[in-house]
């Protein structure tokens, strides 16, 4: 079967070619990888400092397959212009994938620091090739799915003073900068120059395509503080969000501020008809709070690194 390859093209609209491959098969990326929509603009449009070291950010961190008709089949992409890599493929071409990697490992080889690449517990083809390649699994981290077609937990009050914004209402990029920098990083509040430079950088995403500041929110303490936030990424193509960027302030911690702030996203997402929305979490204490708040089931992925 003829194949061909490219490095990734801005002009010739590669963007919109992967976002398409991605919505147009989001059942299967779903399940068969860890990427969705939001990951994919996040990868465009959220620019942070070390992006400054690549004119062509795109253009040298993704590598496109395309069909004998000249389709879009298959791609890898390094989502921090790194050894971080994912493997995409169509149902179809799931043939490409040692074909990619062979590729990435030879061109890419050059990178800092080992190869790292994540699959899903659906990838089981793909996982005896990244061993066979000399790669290993790390310990698994979940996502859960919340069906927002029923009823949600009923919501529990804040503590007196404590309100929840969204930044259409309330946009106060540069205190939202500063939750993320601590809860992120750990980096205690930075001067105000670090600050505006950070927000040229960190706060480029939204001006993507499916930036949508109402369900872009944040816990706000009396003295004007955020102390917990969230962001839904929105498919709606697909009718589903993603939440991403859930943190707390260090000084702010198991008071139940994340669960707040998550629980109003999915009523917010839920209001506007979405129907469904998934969570990641990295730890057993946030897989079980999103179970509490009514996230169903459980999908397993892995980062796989190369141990030559």
């Amino acid at each position: 079967m003829k194949t061909t390859h490219r490095d990734y093209n801005e002009a010739q609209g590669d963007f919109y070619a992967l976002a398409c491959m991605i919505t147009d098969h989001n059942t299967w990326m779903r399940s068969h990888s860890t990427w969705s929509i939001g990951r994919l603009v996040d990868w465009k449009y959220g620019i942070y400092e070390g992006k400054q070291a690549y004119p062509d950010f795109c253009g040298e961190n993704a590598h496109l397959w395309f069909d004998g008709f000249g389709r879009l089949a298959g791609c890898v992409v390094s989502e921090g212009g790194g050894s971080d890599v994912a493997i995409l493929t169509l149902p179809g071409y799931r043939f490409l994938f040692e074909e990619i990697l062979a590729w990435v490992m030879t061109e890419w080889a050059n990178r800092p620091d080992p190869l790292s690449i994540e699959l899903t517990d659906q990838q089981q083809r793909e996982a005896a090739i990244l061993e066979q390649s000399g790669f290993m699994p790390s310990a698994p981290f979940f996502s859960r799915r919340f069906n927002l077609t029923r009823p949600l937990p009923e919501r529990l009050p804040l503590a007196e003073g404590f309100t929840i914004v969204d930044m259409q209402t309330h946009p106060d990029y540069r205190a939202q900068r500063i939750l993320r920098a601590d809860a992120f990083s750990g980096q205690p509040e930075p001067s105000e120059d670090t600050i505006q430079h950070q927000l040229r950088f960190y706060n480029h995403s939204i001006h993507g395509p499916i930036y949508h500041a109402p369900t872009d929110l944040c816990v706000m303490a009396p003295d004007g503080r955020m102390v917990a936030g969230c962001e839904a990424l929105i498919d709606a193509h697909n009718n589903e969000a993603d939440i991403e960027r859930v943190c707390t302030h260090s000084a702010f911690r198991r008071r139940g501020f994340a669960r707040a702030v998550i629980q109003e996203c999915l009523y917010r997402l839920q209001g506007m008809g979405i129907a469904a929305a998934y969570i990641t979490g990295y730890s057993q204490a946030a897989i079980s709070l999103y179970g509490s708040l009514g996230a169903e089931g459980e999908s397993q992925a892995y980062s796989y690194t190369y141990q030559p």
